[in-house]
């Protein structure tokens, strides 16, 4: 059986996560079997864990086709999904065949598609232009901790998303803001969290350590991954 997982890489600022599940669930349908999805980094499910998923239920004839979700093809991600993939089964140690697909932008005919989507009927731009000038988005949080957390693709495979999950649940009451962001660097020493004002930084933070962070731990210091 073929396992098929769309790969997304979402903007700091998140995703369109019911688009996502609708071509997920038009490439279910158009495939006959289970289409899943990934993300490289920034939100959940990681790439490892989508194929911690696929392995606990495959057979022993199965592969998983990665599908890089890029318009227009974009090494970073595919190089990056294929990274991801290559340490998972790694540090795993599973024998499980995985395939990197091509983006979709290669497909034959692609480019006439979209040729013929812009020489088709568009809508006029009518929205208000308000949202730049909302006062909501004026007002500058000052709180007394202001923690970040490395959501880029090497922190993501290393557990970022159950450490930064971890953190905002044990902020929840505290004068205390968690926010996800791109790479830190140094990669290796992830998943990082700089705990500011202090300017501290946090390395190898798994969720169990989340809640000693918050009750001021002292910087811990990882080790380089091999």
């Amino acid at each position: 059986m073929r396992h098929v997982v769309l790969v997304a890489r979402p903007t700091p600022s998140g995703v369109d996560e019911r688009s996502l599940a609708a071509l997920a669930a038009a490439v279910t349908e158009a495939l006959g079997a289970p289409a899943r999805i990934a993300h490289l980094d920034q939100a959940d499910p990681s790439v490892a864990a989508v194929l911690d998923e696929i392995a606990a239920l495959a057979g022993p004839q199965d592969d998983v086709v990665l599908v890089p979700l890029a318009l227009p093809a974009d090494p970073y991600l595919r190089n990056w999904i294929a990274r991801a993939a290559a340490h998972w089964r790694e540090s795993r140690a599973s024998d499980l065949l995985v395939r990197l697909g091509p983006p979709p932008v290669t497909a034959p005919g692609m480019a006439e598609v979209i040729a013929e989507l812009a020489r088709g009927e568009a809508t006029p731009v009518a929205v208000s232009p308000g949202a730049f000038r909302s006062p909501a988005w004026s007002v500058r949080e000052e709180p007394a901790r202001h923690l970040l957390v490395c959501r880029g693709p090497r922190c993501t495979v290393y557990g970022a998303g159950a450490t930064h999950r971890a953190l905002a649940a044990a902020a929840k009451g505290q004068d205390v803001l968690v926010t996800p962001v791109g790479c830190l660097g140094p990669c290796n020493l992830g998943p990082l969290v700089i705990d500011n004002p202090a300017g501290d930084w946090h390395e190898a933070v798994d969720a169990d350590r989340a809640g000693a962070l918050l009750e001021g731990a002292p910087p811990a210091v990882g080790r380089p991954r091999p």
